[in-house]
């Protein structure tokens, strides 16, 4: 017997396109796991989730310990910030 799935897809989807256009339309965000939660209303490891794979895909990149900023793009001045 296969089990219903246990994730709201849409919900998920919405938390997802929601960080990507606060991420890509606002230049200057910096991120910490602790504002990423709070502003999501997501726990803590959710955050962790969200910071690591915007890092993997290149959005967002470190700038200091546990402190992410928007990476650059391809063409983009190196020094943006």
């Amino acid at each position: 017997m296969r089990k219903g799935e246990r994730r709201d897809i849409t919900a998920r989807a919405a938390v997802v396109q929601r960080v990507i256009s606060g991420v890509v339309q606002n230049p200057s965000v910096t991120l910490t796991v602790d504002t990423l939660q709070k502003w999501l209303n997501i726990p803590v490891d959710a955050a962790q989730r969200i910071l690591e794979r915007l890092a993997s895909s290149g959005l967002v990149r470190e700038v200091e310990k546990g402190v992410w900023a928007r990476g650059t793009w391809p063409g983009a001045q190196r020094d943006w910030y």
